[in-house]
């Protein structure tokens, strides 16, 4: 089975891995090179979007199935190691966890050297596409790579082959729908990629602090804990609503009406130091989530929707 927490995890790191300073900085390049066009086309938003999307697609699924196949051979073996998982369990982690200082850190200096394969001409085709992004993720970065071999020691963890291609698809889907998103909407993406860049060390100590904390978990075998307290309030959620469904479903109404209260909450703020100080309106993210927490509030109220039944699903979901 594969449990929750290690798949919102794998998910986290893809993220991660998008956002790292190897990656983010050159992702208009990886689109331009897949897509064939240029980068002015991709910011003017003048190349035919669907199949600037396809060929992104299937660049992704090309870097997924190498990532896929890395997950397969590591869970694999667990089989041979079975015996001896506590050991193996320590090694890992402290692999791990010396990854995430190296990043904070930079001390392995021979990890600063970028490994990727290289190609002359763009690619042809759709099938070229699919092969540039297994190129990509059969190469190495100094940053994908230490944030994958956590993921990759996560699933060594397991003797179940299955768990540890499914982990290795939910990072490849971590990594990959920021890809489709910016290939699609590049124009607005763009502009939102000029920002993020002034975060770039901040996401740095991010990843090596989300590393060292899954190198601690694989080292102290609380992955298992982790899954049980989730199912336990699972359990007890559903208990709850069952029992009491009229209290659930105003606790749950309550509860995404203080949701819908955070979004704003920073544009608030500002706002009282001064009508200079901010825009005269939040940005349209903010009020498109807080219009959505805002509705979810009230169709649970009305009784429309239960959502209780599906956070307790959740929470106790075991995967394949």
């Amino acid at each position: 089975m594969t449990e929750a927490p290690s798949l919102l995890l794998a998910l986290a790191a893809g993220l991660l891995s998008f956002a790292s300073p190897c990656v983010l900085p050159l992702v208009p390049s990886y689109l331009s090179y897949v897509g064939g066009v240029s980068i002015g086309e991709l910011r003017e938003g003048t190349t035919r979007r669907i199949p600037m999307l396809v060929r992104t697609a299937l660049f992704v699924l090309g870097f997924g199935l190498v990532f896929v196949v890395l997950g397969i051979l590591f869970s694999g073996s667990g089989l041979l190691f079975a015996g001896v998982t506590p050991v193996i369990n320590l090694v890992a982690g402290a692999i791990v966890i010396l990854l995430g200082l190296n990043i904070l850190f930079d001390f392995w200096g021979f990890l600063q050297v970028e490994r990727r394969f290289h190609t002359g001409e763009r690619p042809r085709g759709y099938l070229g596409s699919m092969l540039v992004g297994m190129a990509f993720g059969a190469g190495w970065t100094p940053c994908i790579g230490p944030i994958l071999a956590g993921i990759l020691f996560l699933a060594g963890q397991s003797s179940n082959i299955g768990q540890g291609a499914v982990l290795l698809s939910a990072y490849s889907l971590g990594l990959g729908l920021p890809f489709l998103a910016a290939a699609f909407f590049f124009p607005q993406v763009g502009a939102a990629m000029q920002r993020i860049r002034r975060h770039l060390p901040r996401i740095k100590t991010a990843s090596g602090l989300f590393l060292i904390g899954i190198g601690l978990l694989i080292a102290l075998g609380r992955f298992q804990q982790l899954n049980a307290a989730l199912m336990t309030w699972g359990t007890g959620l559903h208990r709850w609503q069952s029992a009491n469904p009229a209290g659930a479903r105003l606790t749950m109404s309550l509860l995404f009406a203080l949701l819908a209260l955070l979004p704003p909450l920073p544009w608030l703020v500002r706002r009282l130091r001064g009508p200079e100080a901010t825009r005269a309106v939040p940005h349209p993210a903010l009020l498109t989530l807080t219009l959505l927490f805002a509705a979810l509030a009230l169709l649970q109220a009305l009784a429309v929707v239960d959502l209780a039944p599906l956070v307790a699903a959740w929470l106790t979901y075991q995967g394949v």
